[in-house]
C-alpha cells in the first residue's frame, strides 16, 4: 500500500503509470496469496454489533492494533420492538437490530415497544440498558 503513495511522487506520466502498475500487481498478488486481506470499515462494525453483548464475541477479531481500535464498539443505538416479563420486575426486551437481552435488575415501569435504548458496556465486563425515561439498568444477552 506504501508503494501507491510513492508513485504518486513521481514526476513523469509514464514512469508514474509503470509505478502503478508494478504497485497494483503486488496488491493484487498479495490478495490473491492471502497475505493481504481488504475489509469494509462499515461491514465490519456491523458484525460487531450484531456480536455486541455475545460470550464468545471476539475481544480483538482483527488482530488488535489500530484496526481494531478503529472499528471497536462500545455502544449499540436502537428500539425496543418486543418486551415478555421474565420475572418480578424483570423483562425480556426484544430489540430492532434482532438481539434479545434480559433485564438482569428490577424496572419501576415497563418498558414499551418503541421506545428508543442504548446498550452499553459497563464496567467487569457487564452491559447496561439506558431506556427512555429509566434509570440504567444491568442486561445480559440472550440471543
Amino acid at each position: 500500500m506504501d508503494a501507491l503513495a510513492e508513485c504518486q511522487q513521481v514526476a513523469t506520466d509514464a514512469a508514474r503509470l509503470s509505478c502503478f502498475d508494478a504497485a497494483a500487481r503486488e496488491i493484487a498478488s498479495a490478495r490473491k496469496s492471502g497475505s493481504l486481506l481488504a475489509l469494509d470499515r462499515a461491514a465490519v462494525v456491523e458484525r460487531k454489533q450484531q456480536r455486541f453483548g455475545l460470550a464468545d464475541a471476539a475481544k480483538n477479531p482483527l488482530g488488535g492494533g489500530e484496526a481494531d481500535r478503529l472499528t471497536r464498539v462500545t455502544e449499540v443505538k436502537t428500539t425496543i420492538t418486543g418486551v415478555r416479563s421474565s420475572s418480578y420486575a424483570r423483562y425480556l426486551i426484544q430489540l430492532a437490530n434482532n438481539t434479545a437481552w434480559e433485564t438482569i435488575e428490577p424496572l419501576t415501569l415497563a418498558p414499551r415497544p418503541g421506545t428508543a435504548v442504548i446498550i452499553k458496556q459497563s464496567g467487569f465486563g457487564g452491559f447496561k440498558a439506558l431506556i427512555d425515561g429509566e434509570r440504567p439498568v444491568l442486561v445480559k444477552r440472550q440471543r
